[in-house]
Order: C-alpha cells, then structure tokens, then sequence
C-alpha cells in the first residue's frame, strides 16, 4: 500500500504542476484542457532528461527525476506568472475536480485487480520488463539492449523510460513499479479519455456541465470497463465454471489477426507501446479539438511569435512522443490535428487563404520530428513498407467480426447516421436497393464489407465538412470518419513487419489500427448518448434505449468473468510485487537477482542460460529483472528487432558446458561477460562438470539457495 500511495502521490504532484502549461496549451477549449495535465507533465517531466542523456550532455541518474521536476515546476511558475496567475473557472475546476475522481478511482481499482494477479511473467510482460529496467541501467541513450549484450535497443521504448523515470524518482521496487505502471496507464487513459469527450460535449452550446460530465463518464466506461460481445458470447455459447472461462479467445475475433480491447489489455497487464501512447494520442486528440474550435493560435501584439510559437513546442512534444512511445499513432495523430484545421478553415471561410493554417501544420509536424530527432535517428524498424491485402473474408464473416468487436459505439453512432440520412421513405427505399445490389456484385472478390465501411466514413466525412452543423458535431464526424478508416485499413493495405510471409502478415496492423478506432469510437459514442435525444424521435428512442441496454448487460459480461478467471477466483495473497512467482519457484534465483541490482552498478553483460521466447520455466529471467544485457535472451524478439543472434545460443550452451578453459576464457572475452549466473535453469540445462570450471575462471561473489553468481577477472571485459 505504501508503494502504491507513494507512485499515485507522484503522479499526482506531476498532474498539480503541469497544470499551468495544459491552461496555455488549452486556453481555447472549454475547461480549459486542465483535465489533460498530467500526460502532459509527464512529458514535460521526462523529456529535458531524456534529451540530454540522448545527446551525451547529462547522463541519467538517480536523481534525473528530480532535476525533470525543478525544471516543470520553474515552467509551471513562469507560464503561470506570465499569465497574470490566473485561477480556474467554475467549469473548469468542476471538470478538473471530476477528471482527478476519475484518475484516482481508476489507479486504486486497477492496481487492486492487478494485486491479485501480479505476476511479471507469460506473454510479453518480462520483455517490458526488461526494457524498463534497461533504461534504469542506462546512462546514455538510448538504452542497451538487455537481451543481446553490444546492441542498443531498436524499439519505441519512450513509454517504458516513463514508467522507468517514476520507479526511479518513488524508489519502489521495479517488479512492484511495473505493476504499479499498467495501473497508472490505466487511470491516465481514463481520466485523459474523460476530459476529451466532456470537453466535446461542453462545446455545444446549452450543454451543462452535468452532462457534459456525462458524456466523459460514459466514453470511459465504454472505452475501458465493458468489454466486447465476443466475450459474452464466448461464455453465453460455453456456459462453464467462471473460473474456467476463455478471457484470453475474446481478443482474437479476426483470423490470423490480434482484437485487443482496453479491459482486455489491462487484464493482460503487458506494458505494451499501444497501451501507453494511448493517453497522449487522447491529448493529441483534445488539441485537434481546439484546432476546429478556434483555429491556430494568433500571434498578440508586441509578442510577435512567442505564443504561437509556445504551442507549437507544446503541442509538438505531444505529437512526436507518440513517434517514440507507439509509432503507429503518430500518423493517426496527425490526421486528427490536420482534420481539425481543416474542419477551422471550412467554418471560418478561409478556403482562400489556407496557407498560414497549412503552413503552421506543417511547422507542427517539422517541430513533432525535430523534438525526437535522437530518437529517429537511432531507431530503425524492421519493416519493408506497405502491401495490399488480397484476401479478404466474405461479407457476412466480415460483418459479424466487427459487431462483435464495435457493436455499442457502432450502436450510437448508428443513431447519428440515421438522423443524418432521413430523408423521404422512397429514396431510403431506393438507396438500400441500390447498396444491397453493390454488395452482391462485390461479393464474389470479398470486398463488400470493406466497400460498405469505406462507403460510411464517406458519409461521416462529409458531415464534418458540412458548414450547416456546429462544430462539435463536426469534430463529432472526423472522430467517426476516422475511427472507420481504421477498421477498414486493415481489409486494404498492412505494414509488411516480421510477420510477412505468415497467415498473420496483417497482425500489427489491424491491431494497432483496430485498438486507436476503439477510443475515437468511445468518444463518439459518449458524446451521442447525451446527444441522442435530438436525433431520434421518442418511440424510436425507446426502441434504441432497449437495444442500448440489451448491449450494455451482454458487454458488461466480459469484465466480471474475465476477471474472475484471470485472478483464479481472486484466490491468491494480494499483492503488486511482480517477482512473487519467482520467488516461489526459484527463491535462490530471485535472492540472486536482488543481490545484482544493489551490488553492480552500469551495465556489465552477464551470462545465463537460454532457452525459447515465452518460456514458462522463466529463460532471461536475471536479465529481465534486473536490466543487465545478457549474451542473448529472446532469439526471436532479436530478429523482430532488427538484431540477428548468430551463433550465441550455440556459444552460451559452449560457455557452460564446455570443460576447456580456454574455449570458455575466449567465447566470456568475445562477449565481454562479468558476470556468470549458476542458478536452477543453468543446472537444469548444462552438465553439472561443465558448470564446476567456473570456480576456476572466478569467484564466487554471491551464493543462496543453490543459485551461485561468479565475478570473472576484468581482463575477461576485453
């Protein structure tokens, strides 16, 4: 509890003093953006230490969090000085006050259903893991790779230095801070979500407050507390044992392709990229919001570019984060912001003079690439550009894929597209006629479901652009135009990644695309609740109001079974620390590795066993729970890396196994080990004579429960 009050405390001190840069990036939106503070103190926390340690001026240390603070704290009371220290409206303290509720019911909840299944183990948790405690390992970025010892680490890995920066600044176990990270994620996305959708809401004039909270409240919960109709037909079809339901089968709806939902991934409790950019692509968001609202920011008089050009950075550090943190946002942000400036320039009038506005775009992305240019520099994805899907799923398989996976937000936009499209009965008439024969035709190549989604966000992109609505119900349409184009993406075109070649070539693709649809969607769908009474008539809302709540009963099945069946019942000893099962199956090993984070200091590559990717036995596990770079870990995350193992699985199995010293003195000095962990996969794995000669090579530094740590001779460094 104390490490859990003391990572909520932070954060709560980051969002208190990021509050007077998210008032001048927000000014212009109603509520003033307050509710977006705290991803954006995050960034402004972290990236002056990220950029020096980048740029070889300052390394990160211990007390690098420290400085990041002095230096927001130094903005906050210069921007709020500048300012004339203003004080929040009543709106937007009550908006404020409702989206801090919001963060902290969300952090204390999550990190208490986390509690019951904490382990750091299975999936990709011990990868993130290892980055994590890479980056705390690093001086200079970026980090090293903790997996193949000599390489740097060629992933978006700006996500994981966050959650890094406040295990460091709290001092909290990292086994307990990884936790205490999917619970942070988890409260920045709903708080963030919340202050999009309410402050959508509130800019339609006549909207209170009340319900403009409404609509916040609402996206969250569709966005991150309900789960799919995949997942409640999953129990209602194989009615079992809660404690023997499929939580994991609901994620993986479309053939050969990953479905994540929010609760689902949060359930999963992986810190993935895709789950941290989520709340800062949700501020990206909220500034598109104010660029359709009011338009750059204008140059004042007597300060010539110095607050557009404030935003600019402000805003630029949002957007290129993304880049660093989930690179697949970054283009999805950007097509927001440069919708809502366009959605500006129709409803100004400035279609003949669209330059500046152009211009200032441009600048914006120019500024976003800049800000993260040692981060660009050194990343190199492994990929080989874009294919065109050319096998698609008939319509009917289509169709039901994506009910079961949008069915409410679809539900309420649904709503909004038949207000839209009311028009006399006989050309509705007509038109269906007319739709049903296109899709016939298009059957035989399977492309109807692909034609019918691109045919909706044709729709909904020519509502946005339609002068004769407000602007709320605009930004109302991109968001749906959007978020259909990213369902429909997938059925097209697909990054050709490490899974080209295989029946998952389109994976990422449609996962990434899919899981940045759900919360465009969720914003949509919060706004059309509150909004719904104005599009449909009263019987037909009554009608609409049961479906909603048919949908509502079947969604809410996913959160209480999968829980129940991810927590075992909610069986176990609660707790955060993410090294439990470790301790419990190989307590020697785990003793070990505490023994290596207080004892060895930089990054001095260590030897352990190797084994397969996801092993259940725990293979890299002192690499992962430590950050040390071992020889090799997982042989094929390397590959998707970039980064080609060669012949160091063979040559860890030669180091332990080999009785010729001299074999082993030159495959330890060809990679620079220092240390040689002897714990229970290494005895399991080589031939206990083979593991005796280590006493011969060096000197046991550490030993407990069987698990011995050798330190060899400094000339073995090379």
């Amino acid at each position: 509890m104390r490490d859990t009050v003391l990572f909520w405390g932070f954060a709560l001190l980051v969002g208190i003093l990021a509050l007077p840069p998210a008032g001048f990036l927000f000014a212009r939106l109603p509520g003033q953006g307050l509710a977006l503070a705290r991803p954006l103190g995050l960034l402004l926390l972290g990236y002056p230490v990220w950029l020096l340690a980048s740029v070889d001026v300052i390394p990160y240390r211990e007390w690098s969090p420290f400085l990041g603070l002095a230096l927001l704290a130094v903005l906050a009371a210069a921007i709020w000085t500048a300012a004339g220290r203003p004080l929040p409206v009543h709106a937007s303290l009550r908006l404020w006050l409702a989206g801090e509720t919001v963060f902290t019911i969300a952090f204390f909840s999550w990190a208490l259903l986390r509690s019951f299944a904490p382990d750091v183990w299975n999936t990709e948790k011990p990868m993130d893991m290892a980055f994590v405690n890479a980056v705390n390992r690093s001086e200079w970025f970026p980090p090293h790779d903790p997996w193949m010892s000599g390489e740097s680490l060629n992933y978006y890995y700006f996500g994981h230095y966050v959650v890094a920066l406040l295990i460091r600044a709290t001092g909290v176990d990292p086994a307990s801070g990884f936790n205490l990270g999917v619970a942070l994620f988890y409260a920045l996305t709903a708080s963030t979500l919340f202050a999009v959708a309410a402050t959508l809401a509130l800019s339609r004039r006549g909207t209170s407050v009340t319900r403009a909270s409404l609509a916040g409240f609402s996206a969250v919960v569709f966005a991150l507390v309900l789960g799919n109709l995949a997942g409640a037909f999953e129990l209602l079809g194989d009615p079992r044992p809660l404690a023997e339901y499929d939580w994991w089968s609901p994620s993986r709806v479309i053939d050969g392709t990953a479905n994540e939902f929010p609760f689902f991934s949060y359930l999963l409790g992986d810190l993935h990229a895709h789950v941290m950019a989520t709340p800062f692509a949700l501020v990206s968001a909220g500034f598109a919001l104010q660029l359709a609202l009011a338009g750059p920011r204008p140059a004042t008089r007597g300060r010539g570019l110095a607050l557009p050009g404030c935003e600019l950075v402000l805003a630029g550090l949002v957007v290129g984060s993304l880049y660093a943190i989930n690179s697949l946002d970054f283009p999805t942000a950007l097509a927001l912001i440069v919708g809502g400036a366009v959605l500006w320039l129709v409803q100004a009038n400035a279609g003949g003079r669209p330059w500046p506005t152009l211009g200032w775009l441009l600048l914006l992305a120019v500024t976003a690439l800049a800000l993260f240019a040692p981060f660009i520099v050194q990343y190199a994805p492994d990929t080989a550009g874009v294919g065109l899907v050319r096998q698609h799923d008939p319509f009917t398989r289509f169709a039901a894929d994506v009910a079961l996976i949008y069915a409410l937000p679809l539900w309420i936009v649904g709503a909004a597209l038949a207000h839209r499209l009311a028009v006399p009965r006989r050309y509705i008439a007509w038109s269906a006629v007319a739709v049903l024969v296109v899709l016939v035709a298009l059957a035989p190549q399977r492309v109807a479901g692909l034609f019918l989604v691109g045919a909706l966000a044709a729709v909904a992109l020519h509502a946005a652009l339609d002068r004769r609505l407000i602007q709320p119900e605009r930004f109302f349409w991109l968001l749906v135009s959007l978020a259909l184009m990213l369902v429909a993406i997938g059925e097209f075109a697909y990054i050709r990644d490490a899974f080209e070649g295989t029946v998952s070539f389109r994976f990422n693709t449609v996962f990434k695309a899919g899981y940045q649809a759900w919360f465009l969607l969720a914003i949509a769908a919060g706004c059309g609740l509150v909004w719904a009474g104005g599009w449909l008539r009263r019987p037909v809302l009554r009608a609409w109001a049961v479906g909603l709540g048919l949908l509502l009963a079947l969604l809410a099945i996913y959160p209480v079974a999968g829980s129940y069946a991810r927590t075992n019942g909610f069986s176990s000893e609660p707790t955060i620390a993410g090294d439990r099962w470790l301790s419990a199956s190989q307590p020697g090993d785990a003793a070990a590795i505490g023994w290596l984070r207080a004892n060895v200091s930089g990054s001095p590559t260590i030897l352990e066993a190797f084994g397969p990717d996801f092993s259940h036995e725990g293979h890299a596990r002192i690499s992962t729970f430590t950050g040390l770079p071992s020889v090799i870990g997982w042989a094929g995350h390397e590959l998707q890396w970039g980064h080609h193992p060669g012949s160091r699985p063979e040559d860890v199995r030669l180091a332990y196994s080999t009785l010729d010293l001299g074999v082993a003195r030159r495959l330890l000095a060809r990679y620079r080990v220092r240390y040689v962990v002897v714990g229970s996969l290494e005895r399991a794995s080589y031939p206990a004579e083979g593991l005796a000669k280590f006493d011969r090579l060096g000197r046991r530094v550490y030993e407990r429960g069987g698990t011995i740590v050798y330190e060899l001779p400094s000339n073995a460094d090379g």
